[in-house]
């Protein structure tokens, strides 16, 4: 699901048995989907964040983000894909390296040739990569107040280029309930890990990939009540804050589940070779 996009953060240990943390439902909807918002269930503890999505076709799924790694899980395959720093550097070096070698081939060839090995260059690439360097620039603007149910909050819009992709309203912490802040030390942790892995791809092929609102939460002010994700200048997705509170959660909650097949991002691209 396309909001797996909207939770994350996480980093440090865990010991066993029951720990302090927050449990956040976060309501779903979609512009003509079902008429009843779905419940997305998001548990943070000290650094570390999990998401449980709604099952939107593919099986429930879930994002598990700690020790500076995110997991993407699918229950349904008893399978998750990993990423962290390390793998996406190797990444970005071999994806680096196959396109210098095909842009070295391709200044050899007759314009016409040239404009079709292109074409076929573009397909060889994962969805959501171009061949091109960083994607475009992005910024925050701040608006006026609006209210989402019970909370006043300000409007952030992120945009990339000139096209809107998040909208993120954000609510002053000293309105909402304490579990609030520790919730929101794990959305900052996760945004400074999605920052570092931003810079890390910024020059290359991988960068289009990292497409989330946690690069930039550290800029907004406050608690996020309601996210918007935006496809092509239209509503995709909101999520709002249906309920946050503090409760004892498991250490487990925040492995990846027994038996599961971990794969690494970088082992699944297919380059062609």
């Amino acid at each position: 699901m396309k909001k797996l996009l909207i939770a994350g953060a996480l980093s440090g240990l865990v010991c066993s048995g029951a720990m302090a943390g927050v449990v956040i439902e976060m309501e779903e909807s979609e512009p003509g989907g079902p008429g009843e918002a779905q419940v997305d269930t998001i548990y943070a503890q000290g650094e570390m964040l999990r998401m449980d999505s709604r099952d939107d076709g593919s099986g429930r799924r879930s994002i598990i983000f700690r020790d500076e790694a995110m997991w993407m899980v699918s229950h349904e395959e008893k399978s998750c894909r990993m990423i962290d720093r390390e793998a996406m550097d190797q990444l970005s070096a071999q994806l680096g390296g196959v396109m210098n070698q095909m842009q070295a081939e391709l200044a050899k060839l007759p314009p016409e040739q040239r404009a079709m090995m292109e074409e076929m260059m573009k397909s060889r690439l994962p969805a959501g990569m171009t061949a091109g360097a960083a994607g475009p620039p992005r910024r925050i603007e701040v608006g006026g107040a609006e209210v989402v149910g019970e909370y006043t909050c300000t409007l952030h819009t992120l945009f990339a280029g000139d096209d809107r992709i998040w909208e993120v309203c954000a609510a002053a912490e000293k309105g909402l309930p304490a579990a609030a802040a520790e919730a929101l030390g794990a959305f900052r942790a996760m945004s400074r890990f999605a920052e570092q892995l931003r810079d890390t791809l910024q020059q290359g092929p991988l960068a289009a990939m990292i497409n989330t609102p946690f690069h930039d939460l550290n800029q907004v002010n406050g608690f996020p009540v309601r996210v918007r994700s935006y496809e092509g200048g239209r509503l995709a997705s909101e999520h709002r804050l249906k309920s946050i509170a503090g409760k004892d959660l498991e250490a487990s909650m925040f492995d990846v589940p027994e038996g599961y097949k971990v794969k690494k991002l970088a082992d699944e691209i297919d380059l062609g070779r």
